[in-house]
């Protein structure tokens, strides 16, 4: 397994030459996130006995997890966001971001909690409040 932070390298941000060269880029990291799944050591009960094994774990994919590998700042993420020639391939990588998150944890592969406040989700609770309210001022103005 290889560390996310590996194919960093410092100094002047990549450049990529098209689309589609940020495209196979992206993709690069797609795999990444599936071949790099997240270990959680578990003790599980076999015949009487106590036994530890490794449970793999879904890794959510992230913007800082893509700019980090493909070694660029979130900044420049979003300059290229603005650019005219790449607009489109940002907006569908974020798009694969977003699904892959959201159907992880609708699936229980990932923290609904977590997700639902990443991706902007929040569950709107209206309330409605009627009756009497006294001012402060008003209960003594009498003594």
């Amino acid at each position: 397994m290889s560390n996310l932070w590996d194919s960093v390298k410092v100094g002047k941000p990549s450049k990529f030459k098209s689309p589609e060269d940020m495209w196979e880029k992206a993709l690069g990291y797609f795999e990444w996130c599936k071949e790099n799944t997240i270990n959680e050591s578990k003790a599980f009960s076999s015949q009487g006995e106590v036994v530890y094994g490794v449970v793999p774990k879904m890794r959510a994919m992230t913007q800082a997890g893509l700019c980090t590998y493909l070694n660029i700042g979130v900044s420049t993420w979003h300059d290229y966001k603005n650019k005219d020639e790449f607009s489109e391939v940002t907006q569908i990588i974020e798009t694969i971001m977003y699904e892959q998150k959201f159907t992880g944890a609708a699936a229980g592969m990932l923290n609904a909690n977590i997700v639902a406040r990443d991706l902007g989700l929040s569950e709107k609770v209206e309330q409605n409040v009627s009756g009497n309210v006294k001012c402060f001022n008003d209960m003594y103005a009498n003594t």
